[in-house]
């Protein structure tokens, strides 16, 4: 991600929390993205130097003119600046500083099948422990090569309890009696 990302995040979230529509922001951000990838060319659009810059100011106001004024205005001010390109990496950023906030972190949990709700919820409870985080944002994603078990990732966080890592460990331990 880039700085100037993090910077137009973190303006956005504190503006944001002050007038208390963190919640919805980060509702609204997802809809901007996905309306953005429904449009073909969007981008190129935007950063067209054929086209006026009067033209895309028009252009998001139209478009976003139901989205709450932060967000708007944040889209208005990248449009001005050629810098739309980032909404995707600001909304990351965006993301990142409100789970911080809510002490919540998004987890990937892969499997080599999809777990049920019950699994998730005991993994939960378990890095939920482990971690500190008040709440985890579970996803479960399959996982074919890990043979068994799962393995959680959470922010640059892997814990790995799958059979295929198990397997290397018993091997590189084997490795190091060998070679004693």
């Amino acid at each position: 991600m880039t700085e100037a990302a993090r910077q137009y995040a973190d303006a956005l979230f504190q503006v944001v929390k002050k007038h208390e529509a963190l919640d919805d922001t980060l509702t609204e951000f997802d809809e901007v993205l996905k309306a953005v990838k429904t449009v073909d060319h969007f981008y190129e659009f935007m950063t067209n130097p054929r086209i006026s810059k009067n033209t895309r100011l028009e252009a998001v106001k139209t478009a976003f003119k139901d989205v709450n004024p932060y967000l708007r205005n944040l889209i208005l001010i990248l449009t001005e600046k050629n810098r739309t390109v980032l909404l995707p990496s600001i909304k990351d950023e965006y993301e990142l500083l409100y789970d911080e906030y809510n002490n919540q972190a998004r987890v990937t949990v892969e499997s080599v099948y999809k777990l049920s709700t019950d699994e998730l919820d005991e993994l939960g409870k378990i890095f939920i422990a482990k971690t500190g985080y008040e709440k985890l944002l579970i996803t479960n994603k399959i996982n074919k090569s890990l043979l068994g078990g799962f393995r959680v990732l959470i922010g640059s966080k892997v814990y790995d309890e799958s059979i295929l890592n198990q397997l290397n460990g018993i091997r590189d331990r084997f490795k190091r009696i060998k070679n004693n």
